[in-house]
């Protein structure tokens, strides 16, 4: 019986020592940074953490050590790393350019709610201040951030701040008490319509002028509320009751001031709050003042004065009349029960303490 010839066999080529042919080391869990919000010549990007890569022992099985690294990865807890990248600085640089300044813990509140702690928006304040866009002042152990003049312009180049804002560093009311307390109050407002989603902190706009035929009417702040409609927003800390009815009848100025503009064929001209706010078939009130009592030092409780200014306020005749509607609030109830909560308290019309909603508010035509 003849025997078939046996094929050759391959010689297998010897493998170095210390090499792996089927798997390299397990790869750095890094992220990608995501797209910046901000000017596209300058990419807003903070590194996110990395996880180190492990060589593989020389003369391990490298298709062992391969799959026990992924296992290993795969078993890791997954950090949220592109928020903590180039997304969340953009938006810390676009909040503080819109606030003018804010503390880490605020920020944490608007941008990352469901956060425990401020890591991510630190992190992200330490990479915009290395490259001068925003700066910090220290006062008793805290940290108030704003942005510096070359962070306003990135900010403003984006594209992305509403008309009108952001174009005033908060440099100086960080450093000086009075206006720094002013400011961290309207924040803490915008935190509370924010969390109550009466209103994003992005529909907020800061100290915009008005004309009256008397001079400019500037609200601390105007917001558009998610229901379409718009709201002055006066915060007071110090401010003396005369000054306070003042502010109501520079406001009666303006609610009555003549029509502006030539307008055209379709429609006459038309005041300015009617251009601004009413909406181009007139279907929207004149906005209402909303006036947060804050508390200061040397000063009466916020509840106080509140109390104070309806027992002055009622009888100023625009409010009589119902030219406008006027509301108010202290910052304590306010944060404390929401803004969408019956923590208003109109003036003129309730005789106690009655206080309603925002949506309940009367409208002033």
């Amino acid at each position: 019986m003849t025997t078939a010839p046996v094929p050759p066999t391959q010689p297998t080529l010897p493998t170095p020592a210390g090499t792996d042919s089927a798997a390299g080391p397990a790869a750095s869990h890094t992220a990608s940074p995501a797209p910046s919000p901000v000017a596209s010549s300058r990419r807003l990007a903070v590194v996110a953490d990395q996880t180190p890569s492990r060589a593989t022992p020389a003369g391990c099985n490298s298709s062992i050590s391969s799959i026990s690294n992924s296992q290993e990865i795969a078993s890791r807890p997954q950090k949220p790393a592109a928020r903590a990248g180039a997304e969340i600085r953009g938006e810390v640089l676009l909040a503080l350019a819109q606030l003018r300044l804010a503390t880490p813990h605020q920020l944490k509140a608007l941008l990352l709610p469901d956060h425990q702690g401020t890591d991510y928006v630190r992190r992200a304040l330490r990479n915009l201040r290395a490259d001068a866009l925003v700066g910090r002042t220290h006062r008793a152990q805290h940290s108030y951030w704003y942005c510096t003049p070359a962070g306003l312009a990135e900010a403003a180049a984006s594209g992305d701040l509403p008309p009108a804002s952001g174009r005033t560093t908060g440099q100086r009311a960080a450093a000086k008490t009075g206006l720094r307390e002013h400011g961290l109050a309207l924040v803490d407002t915008v935190i509370a319509f924010h969390q109550a989603q009466v209103a994003e902190h992005k529909d907020w706009r800061l100290e915009v002028a008005h004309p009256t035929p008397a001079g400019s009417l500037v609200p601390d702040a105007v917001v558009l509320l998610a229901n379409g409609h718009s709201a002055f927003v006066e915060i007071d800390r110090t401010m003396s009751y005369a000054r306070l009815v003042a502010k109501l009848e520079r406001y009666d100025a303006y609610r009555n001031a003549p029509a502006t503009g030539r307008g055209n064929a379709a429609r006459p001209p038309r005041p300015h709050w009617q251009e601004t706010y009413s909406g181009p078939s007139l279907d929207r009130p004149f906005p209402p003042l909303l006036f947060v009592f804050a508390a200061a030092p040397r000063r009466a409780a916020p509840a106080t004065r509140e109390a104070a200014f309806h027992q002055r306020a009622r009888h100023v005749l625009s409010v009589r009349v119902d030219r406008i509607t006027v509301a108010t609030t202290t910052l304590a109830q306010l944060t404390q029960r929401g803004s969408d909560e019956p923590v208003w308290r109109v003036v003129g019309r309730h005789a106690g303490e009655e206080r309603c909603p925002l949506d309940a508010l009367p409208k002033a035509w």
